[in-house]
């Protein structure tokens, strides 16, 4: 089982090992890579609150939000355990209503619709591959 917490100060290192790793970056739509000072500098900007996902106590990825958007990315030392799938059920247990873009070819893609997001047709293409916006709604 997963706990969510608030992402602090402290957890940033361990956010860019996750973000700039090239296996997440590559279904991210801002595919940069960032170093600790602008990350610092995002987060003392941070308007909506993003979590650390935590399995007994250890770090194991993200959930990030932008109003209504959510996103998670999972370490690559704990991908393919349940974690995302846990961490979106918690995250969503107390929401009516989400979105999330997420590249067609994706493999989270089909978690995405096990969860009950559906696509809303909107489109965009980005590196030369289809990036597709789904919402949830209970």
């Amino acid at each position: 089982m997963v706990k969510l917490r608030l992402l602090t100060q402290e957890d940033l290192p361990f956010l860019l090992e996750i973000r700039n790793d090239n296996s997440t970056r590559i279904n991210l739509e801002n595919d940069s890579v960032f170093n600790l000072e602008q990350c610092q500098l995002w987060f003392g900007n941070l308007k909506s609150n993003w979590y650390i996902i935590e399995s007994n106590n250890i770090p194991v990825g993200y959930v990030r939000t932008d109003g209504d958007f959510v996103g998670i990315d999972i370490h690559r030392e704990h991908r393919k355990k349940g974690y995302a799938k846990q961490a979106f059920k918690e995250y969503l247990k107390d929401k009516n209503y989400a979105k999330l873009w997420v590249f067609d070819d994706n493999f989270a893609k089909d978690l995405y619709l096990k969860l009950g997001f559906i696509a809303t047709g909107d489109t965009k293409t980005i590196r030369d591959r289809l990036y597709i916006e789904m919402i949830y709604e209970k």
